[in-house]
């Protein structure tokens, strides 16, 4: 089964999800707060080990507009930087609006935990990018 890794970049936290091409299921797995949580690389590294991760999909904060965000740049870099680090194909995907449907979610669950929303967003994230690959029905002539 190809394991992936959703990840929802900032600056502060990295929400991370997994899931499978099989099954096309996304999951959160859980935040990584940067400058208490050590090592995020460490982190990604041990869970594509451990996982057998075969891509890792990076959330692209674009605007309602589908232009670059000013946070664009630097999820860009981000993923550059696990090119180069992680031996496993890393992917930029559209992320407008997952952390607002996050939001929504957890409003509705009534839990507003702050990591569980960066957590919530990679999964949304992923889910969506997971979605693109499902086979589309084939409609008879």
């Amino acid at each position: 089964m190809p394991v992936c890794l959703g990840l929802d970049y900032g600056l502060r936290r990295i929400g991370i999800a997994a899931g499978d091409t099989d099954q096309y299921l996304a999951l959160a797995v859980g935040t990584h707060v940067e400058g208490s949580d050590g090592s995020v690389m460490a982190l990604l590294a041990q869970l594509v080990r451990e996982r057998n991760v075969e891509t890792i999909v990076v959330g692209l904060p674009l605007t309602a507009a589908g232009t670059e965000s000013d946070l664009a740049g630097r999820a860009r870099g981000f993923a550059a930087k696990l090119a180069g680090k992680l031996d496993v194909e890393i992917v930029l995907w559209d992320e407008r609006y997952s952390s607002q449907e996050a939001d929504r979610w957890l409003r509705q669950a009534r839990r507003p935990a702050r990591a569980d929303r960066d957590a919530l967003a990679a999964e949304i994230i992923l889910q969506s990018y997971l979605d693109s690959l499902r086979p589309r029905p084939q409609t008879g002539a």
